[in-house]
């Protein structure tokens, strides 16, 4: 059999729908060759097609208008963390209000909402703003787990703070109670999950609230570490595995020896100290500090 005719260019950069296929002047049999995929029904495309991003591009093509990227799928386009069950699932999650048609396809999951969502545009996908697909997901997560990503949705952007709140009393919001619960745990500042994590250890075994990424200036430079007890000049860095990086392992040491220096005790937490055993006595230690 003969290789395919080659497409257009400006086909072969994009998924494409049947009406592309014909405006290009493709003949029907062109589609049935085998370097096209159909992902979703109605959608051809050439090439990659495995990102989050690619298979959202993908399916716009047939999105209709009001529809909108939303839960998991919206969380993840806001480049906020989810648990590795939700980065693998690979069917898209769309929004539309109410008494729209939630979408049927293959390889979606529709959902039909009552009341209007912020939307925003991320890179031409239309995806509801971050607060409301937090808001989206309480019945999926557990209370710690929305905390986290609240955190996560005040790190990106601080501003959204009042709209969680709005966000969590929409009327039939599924888990509202839940939403509320863990707004009033939620707080900006936290740069990671882990910081999140220990500081929700320390604060509720009584522990006295930190600021979070907070300046403290040092002769000649400015540090954030990520929690801080500045009466007591006490820092607790946590470390990720960004910190494993050696450019960046080697700055931290440098970094933590200057505060040292500069009169702060400096704790190095990392996850196995926030389980068992290791939880008891960092809490023990940090309380000693600055109890």
């Amino acid at each position: 059999m003969p290789e395919p005719t080659p497409l257009p260019d400006d086909l072969q950069r994009r998924a494409f729908s049947r009406g592309d296929a014909d405006g290009a002047g493709l003949r029907p049999g062109r589609l049935r060759r085998r370097d096209i995929r159909r992902p979703f029904h109605g959608v051809q495309i050439v090439g990659s097609f495995g990102s989050l991003q690619e298979r959202c591009h993908a399916y716009r093509v047939r999105m209709k208008p009001g529809h909108a990227f939303s839960h998991q799928t919206a969380v993840l386009l806001h480049g906020l963390p989810l648990a590795r069950a939700f980065e693998e699932e690979l069917d898209l999650h769309v929004s539309v209000v109410m008494p729209g048609r939630a979408p049927t396809t293959r390889g979606v999951v529709g959902h039909r909402i009552r009341i209007a969502p912020p939307v925003v545009d991320l890179g031409g996908l239309p995806v509801v703003r971050a607060d409301e697909a937090w808001a989206q997901l309480g019945p999926l997560l557990a209370l710690d787990e929305l905390i986290v990503l609240g955190d996560a949705v005040l790190w990106a952007d601080r501003s959204l703070q009042d709209p969680m709140h709005a966000a969590a009393r929409v009327p039939y919001r599924p888990a509202r109670e839940r939403l509320q619960k863990a707004l009033r745990e939620i707080r900006s500042g936290c740069a990671s999950p882990g910081e999140t994590r220990v500081r929700l250890l320390l604060v509720r075994a009584g522990v006295p609230e930190p600021e979070l990424n907070a300046e403290v200036r040092l002769p000649g430079e400015t540090v954030h570490p990520d929690l801080v007890w500045r009466d007591r000049r006490v820092a607790l860095e946590y470390e990720g595995d960004g910190h494993r990086e050696r450019e960046q392992f080697q700055y931290d040491v440098g970094r933590y020896g200057r505060l040292r220096e500069a009169g702060w005790t400096v704790i190095q937490v990392t996850a196995a100290d926030l389980q068992g055993g290791g939880a008891q006595q960092l809490i023990r230690r940090v309380l000693a500090l600055v109890g």
